[in-house]
């Protein structure tokens, strides 16, 4: 097994990764010399895949992965993460934004305790229609996950090799890494990294992200929080909604003793249905409840480690140790 594993996911990055090769090569070295490094080629269409080729020919420590198409970054991290040897794992774009020389820090933010240590891109050298939604989006992001970092969707992280074979990735989940993470139990952080313009070619990422971005946080938001207990949230609009709806009816009800007509207003049939809405919401949570109760799997927790009491050995937590 290797010290560390760097996983770099890229997307006709061609003109970038000499330099970031030879940085990333500098940046291990000062630290460790038992590291593999793991491009992962999601659909490239410039060369990228054959410059690496010429790459591997000078170092044997460069693995190659090449997908079928653009699949996108949760794809590419999770083929990395699949064939990653190292007990550290690092994830770094190939875009050289994120400088490699930075890596130390992460490292040794990791060495304190942590399990899981995200870049801040600080100050983020973008142009201002990109860090404004960027700073509004990790601002409510942060604000309902509980998880205080900056910078969430910084592709520059340094893991335990625990975090990754707990955390599965999938769809655009790979930006809230850190907050599944901090869900099972790990100790997450982050650190300022520097941040560079982009030099060569243009951001494969579109305003689009943003909106997609939103409805996968309410999907962590529901996985971490509500996973277990879904009638918590729909019982909770449910009998809210109800609520409103009963009292606007009994409003209603008041005036129709004293002689007023209900039935043409438009308030008796919002009160109708929200009492029927409501109701509908409470049965989702129920139903919720039961496929959560059906579907329950022995393994939703995270352990740290098992002291054996009579040879006073510890065994570290992994995957198959869950699964037993």
């Amino acid at each position: 097994m290797k010290e560390i594993s760097v996983i770099i996911p890229l997307f006709n990055e061609k003109d970038s990764l000499p330099f970031l090769y030879e940085e990333l090569v500098t940046a291990i070295a000062s630290y460790s010399r038992d590291y593999e490094l793991i491009f992962v080629d999601d659909g490239s269409t410039d060369g990228s895949f054959q410059l690496l080729r010429e790459l591997q020919d000078r170092d044997a420590r460069i693995r190659l992965v090449r997908l079928r198409r653009n699949f996108g970054k949760s794809a590419a991290l999770s083929a990395g993460f699949r064939l990653a040897q190292g007990t550290i794992i690092v994830t770094i774009d190939a875009d050289l934004q994120d400088r490699p020389s930075e890596l130390p820090k992460l490292l040794a933010r990791l060495e304190e305790g942590l399990d899981l240590v995200s870049g801040w891109k600080h100050p983020r050298r973008d142009p201002l229609r990109k860090r404004i939604p960027s700073r509004i989006f990790n601002f409510f992001t942060s604000i309902l996950t509980g998880v205080p970092l900056h910078d969430i969707n910084c592709g520059f992280k340094v893991y335990r090799r625990e975090v990754i074979e707990e955390i599965k990735v999938y769809g655009e989940m790979y930006r809230y890494i850190p907050v599944l993470a901090s869900y099972r139990g790990f100790a997450v952080g982050e650190v300022p990294v520097e941040h560079s313009p982009r030099r060569f070619g243009k951001s494969k990422f579109g305003a689009s992200r943003f909106l997609g971005g939103f409805f996968d946080l309410l999907t962590v938001i529901m996985l971490t929080r509500y996973n277990k207990k879904p009638l918590h949230v729909f019982g909770f609009l449910g009998a809210s909604l109800f609520c409103i709806g009963l009292l606007i009816e009994a409003y209603l009800s008041v005036g129709w003793f004293f002689g007023r007509w209900i039935g043409d207003r438009p308030a008796f049939i919002l009160g109708v249905l929200l009492l029927i809405v409501g109701v509908q919401f409470i049965f989702f949570g129920l139903i919720g409840e039961m496929i959560a109760y059906s579907t329950r799997r022995d393994e939703d927790y995270s352990i740290r480690e098992v002291v054996e009491a009579d040879a006073g050995s510890v065994r570290m937590a992994t995957s198959s140790l869950l699964r037993r």
